[in-house]
């Protein structure tokens, strides 16, 4: 299992990179127990956060590690599984599909609900491709994070899960832990809209041969 600092650390830059300002330093603080009587927490910027904010990523986290350490396939039920783990004491939709059609920005790609079992479906299959032992772990790591982040399958948190399936990924092909730093942000949205340009761009080619 990973220690108290790395998980405090991943925890901390992973909710930041999500809008999420809880502190590091209460991050660590309510990964020791320390909840504030009330569950709430107030970021440097005055908003107010729930600690499960902090304690649902932990869980999500741990249970990456031990479907990492696992044998089994990474399949729908056990995706919707660490959704329900990160957000099932935020959101009553936790573990499931979104339902309405959402535009984020920096995202290229439209991804109508309609549309999210069949590409969940094919999603799955593009991980369990990225632990064979001939591909390289750390692209189809990366990989199978934009394309979670393209997909954007659930109405919260979709950051957040995309983050915890590259680890799966990493962990499961013997790579270390990645923790994405917040002050990398710029960089790390460059590399995702760059991602998407490229996957229009080959769709756009295979239309034009097919025509």
């Amino acid at each position: 299992m990973l220690d108290a600092q790395t998980t405090a650390r991943y925890v901390y830059h992973s909710n930041r990179l999500d809008g999420i300002t809880v502190s590091e330093a209460d991050t660590r603080r309510i990964l020791a127990g320390e909840v504030p009587p009330d569950g709430s927490v107030a970021g440097p910027d005055g908003r107010e956060f729930e600690a499960e904010v902090v304690l649902g990523h932990e869980r999500a986290l741990k249970a990456t590690v031990m479907l990492a350490q696992g044998q089994g396939p990474l399949g729908e039920d056990q995706v919707k599984a660490l959704h329900r783990a990160l957000m099932g004491e935020l959101l009553l939709s936790a573990g499931e599909y979104r339902e309405c059609s959402l535009r984020y920005k920096g995202l290229l790609i439209q991804s109508p609900p309609e549309q999210l079992p069949e590409r969940m479906a094919r999603f799955v299959r593009l991980v369990a491709s990225g632990l064979e032992p001939a591909v390289d772990a750390h692209k189809a790591s990366w990989r199978a994070h934009h394309e979670l982040i393209t997909i954007h399958p659930f109405i919260e948190a979709n950051g957040r899960m995309a983050r915890l399936i590259l680890n799966f990924v990493r962990l499961r092909r013997g790579l270390d832990l990645t923790i994405v730093p917040f002050e990398s942000r710029d960089k790390y949205s460059k590399a995702i809209i760059e991602f998407q340009q490229q996957k229009i761009a080959r769709d756009r080619d295979k239309a034009l041969e097919g025509s």
